[in-house]
């Protein structure tokens, strides 16, 4: 009697055991609202992250994507992915600025040389102080995508020298930009929503505007401003984040899938961006336009301008926001 109870209490130990991590376990679905063009390369390389997580999760976890902004637009998703209201988001980092002002410390213009040093600010302790100002937010860092440098775009001719933005009617919707546009004699016009940014410029109501290489040819800023001169501005990225909450309800080794998989596509992206730059730089001067590179000792003159405007950000948002700059801009 005594050993059928005992082998009746190890079937049932191994039932128990087996059932809610095997047979009846439900696979647990992750929302991601992503928006843009599927084949660029930052598009084609969360494509191969979805895919591997979903492999190396499967009957578990499974990411579905909700692509082309048919669940949220860019400037929308950071605010529904903190919400809640989506598990997963795919946010360009630009548009977040207003949420989580310290994310500004890693795109102050003029404040990089390199993507190199771009991609070194999203690692170690200025990354902890970025995840610690995207988390009050309820918003979970799990990857970031980087693109090609801001540039700009004129239709009065190539900047050769500061001198030239005197006057310069530039269009912009960030206020530092703003601010250094501003210090340098040009006259910023915030009031232009970037949707009518194209024919302000073809109706030369505006002069010029900040873009990428990339960015430009696809949305065919060239054709209004054909002048591009490379001065690499700033550096935007596009951030794959999670809900907080969703995050912390998480198992262990989910959130390492997740990280460590976003991290090798997130270097992927890294290597392409040059590429495409200058990949697409071909393709604008081929399409008709002017491409010329700021001399370095002018840009100098243009970072000398700005490091007063980077200093006033970072006392506007605290300790952090210092650590964070002295950490990040050499």
């Amino acid at each position: 009697m005594i050993k059928k109870q005992f082998v009746v209490l190890c079937c049932l130990a191994v039932i128990l055991g087996v059932i809610p991590n095997g047979l009846h376990a439900k696979e647990v679905v992750l929302k991601l609202a992503s928006w843009g063009p599927a084949k660029h390369f930052v598009a084609e390389a969360r494509a191969v992250w979805i895919e591997e997580v979903n492999q190396a999760l499967a009957g578990r976890y499974k990411i579905v994507d909700y692509p082309g902004g048919q669940l949220y637009g860019p400037s929308d998703i950071h605010k529904a992915v903190a919400k809640g209201t989506v598990d997963m988001g795919v946010v360009l980092q630009p548009a977040m600025l207003a949420m989580v002002p310290m994310v500004q410390g890693v795109y102050l213009p003029f404040a990089f040389d390199s993507i190199e040093q771009v991609a070194a600010a999203y690692s170690g302790e200025s990354l902890e102080i970025i995840e610690r100002a995207m988390e009050k937010k309820r918003l979970k860092l799990i990857y970031v995508s980087y693109l090609d440098p801001v540039q700009i775009f004129s239709n009065k001719g190539n900047i050769t020298q500061i001198e030239d933005f005197n006057g310069l009617r530039v269009l912009s919707s960030s206020p530092i930009f703003t601010e250094i546009m501003a210090e340098l004699g040009a006259a910023p016009d915030t009031s232009i929503p970037q949707t009518e940014w194209y024919m302000a410029l073809k109706r030369s109501v505006s002069d010029s505007m900040a873009n990428s290489v990339v960015g430009g040819f696809f949305q065919k800023s060239f054709e209004v401003a054909p002048y591009i001169t490379k001065m690499n501005m700033s550096y935007p990225t596009i951030l794959v984040c999670m809900n907080l909450k969703k995050w912390e309800k998480l198992p262990e080794d989910v959130r390492a899938t997740l990280l460590d998989l976003g991290k090798k596509q997130g270097d992927h992206t890294l290597a392409m961006s040059k590429g495409w730059e200058h990949k697409f730089t071909g393709a604008l001067t081929k399409a008709g336009a002017t491409v010329s590179t700021l001399a370095p000792e002018e840009r100098e003159k243009i970072v000398g301008v700005a490091r007063n405007v980077w200093a006033q950000w970072a006392g506007k948002n605290g300790k952090e926001a210092e650590r964070l700059l002295k950490l990040s801009v050499k």
